[in-house]
């Protein structure tokens, strides 16, 4: 393999860091003292309400659908709630 090759990230590692650098961030948050879990939940959905809004609109309801699906496909699995069962979102 080529050495550029290797520095490359493909877009599952660069989706997967933005997932760890989200986490990083809130992990400081609440290591620092004062976080509201509420609050940190509101900005991340904030967050996520600019990315809906960044594709065109005919597209923003589907991605919108998708988003509350992956967030409810992901509590189950990371809770251990869906022990067995295959959820729609693969991670």
């Amino acid at each position: 393999m080529a050495e550029d090759e290797a520095s490359t990230p493909t877009e599952d590692d660069a989706d997967e860091c933005l997932h760890c650098a989200i986490g990083d961030m809130v992990d400081e948050r609440i290591a620092a003292g004062g976080a509201d879990a509420a609050n940190l939940a509101a900005l991340i959905a904030e967050s996520l309400v600019d990315v809906i809004l960044r594709v065109p609109e005919e597209e923003q309801a589907k991605l919108m659908a998708h988003t509350l699906a992956a967030l409810g496909d992901f509590f189950l699995q990371k809770s251990g709630a869906d022990e067995g069962s295959s959820g729609s979102t693969p991670h």
